[in-house]
């Protein structure tokens, strides 16, 4: 049995059984011990065999349980194994033929030259873009498979610095969108800076891909400490919104609210934001208006010390 499984399944069916078989040997030694019991030895002789025999049951019931919980872990470690297995095929080996695939349609795009018949230059260029498409989508996964797999290197920095600096990165895509985006107050916040920075890149390219066509995209960043000592992150923009009702479905892997035609993406962007969160101890809710907008709020956890918990792969840093 795997050395993780809780120490109940493993010892308390066999202290139970030793416990029943002592007990019922002081019970038949004191039988024989007795020629003429009375009334009253025969009842605690009595009670004794049922206890035995509820000790016996509960022994049973305990071996039982172990062994389905023996043969669920082995089931389990097999899925991880293939988890893992595609894991890494993602990232290495099913990159290979669609770089191929990607190529050499191009090149053959290219030496056709202007196709005549309009269904073959569809057919290529719809290849074209589902390789692209499933490359995008073998990126992200691979990015949020491989959260846990770094330490989480948390520090205390300025949340208004980061994002001053990551939005003047993104300023080529907001230009192209005609989007523009404000900082208000930002606090200091202590979390890995790296995971910080890839959830506000999420956020933002979620509100460009979602903005609305009739007006033009504003984006707002702010943020607060909370009473609890907590810190947390505001994100609002004017897009198409959603439903409240789907506040927790859009940050399922693979899950789209819309058809891909209208708003391409891949469903991943999200999950890994809220994975991220979550590693640190907090959280990532979502709240939406359909043709208003979206606001998503990121809490974290203001002490250092509890971003660590329960995770062994982290490290502190000087604030």
């Amino acid at each position: 049995m795997s050395d993780r499984d809780p120490a109940f399944y493993r010892y308390a069916p066999i202290l139970i059984g030793l416990a029943a078989g002592v007990l019922g040997l002081v019970l038949i030694v004191a039988a024989l011990s007795t020629p003429t019991p009375q009334l009253p030895e025969l009842v605690l002789l009595g009670l004794g065999v049922m206890a035995t025999v509820a000790l016996v049951a509960v022994a049973a019931e305990g071996l039982r349980r172990a062994t389905r919980h023996r043969r669920a872990a082995a089931a389990l470690e097999r899925r991880l194994d293939d988890v893992a297995l595609f894991a890494v095929a993602a990232r290495h080996d099913l990159r290979e033929p669609l770089r191929k695939i990607i190529t050499f349609g191009e090149r053959l795009r290219e030496s056709l030259g202007p196709v005549p018949d309009a269904h073959q230059d569809r057919y290529a260029e719809r290849m074209s873009d589902a390789a692209e498409r499933m490359q995008g989508l073998l990126d992200e996964l691979s990015v949020h498979s491989r959260i846990n797999d770094s330490p989480l290197v948390t520090e205390t920095f300025s949340a208004g610095a980061e994002l001053a600096d990551m939005v003047e990165s993104a300023g080529a895509k907001l230009s192209a969108c005609g989007g523009s985006v404000t900082l208000g107050t930002l606090p200091d916040i202590a979390a890995d800076r790296a995971q910080f920075r890839l959830v506000a890149e999420i956020l933002l390219d979620n509100a460009i891909q979602y903005a609305d066509a009739a007006r033009p995209l504003a984006v707002a960043f702010d943020g607060m400490e909370r009473p609890d000592g907590s810190v947390e992150i505001r994100v609002r923009d004017n897009g198409i919104g959603f439903d409240p009702d789907h506040g927790e479905r859009i940050f399922e892997p693979l899950v789209r609210l819309h058809s891909r035609d209208a708003y391409p993406g891949t469903g991943i962007g999200l999950a890994t934001a809220r994975k991220i969160a979550e590693r640190h101890g907090g959280q990532l809710i979502a709240q939406g208006e359909s043709g208003i907008g979206a606001t998503f709020t990121l809490i974290l956890p203001r002490q250092k010390a509890s971003l660590s918990q329960d995770d062994p792969k982290s490290t502190l840093q000087p604030g």
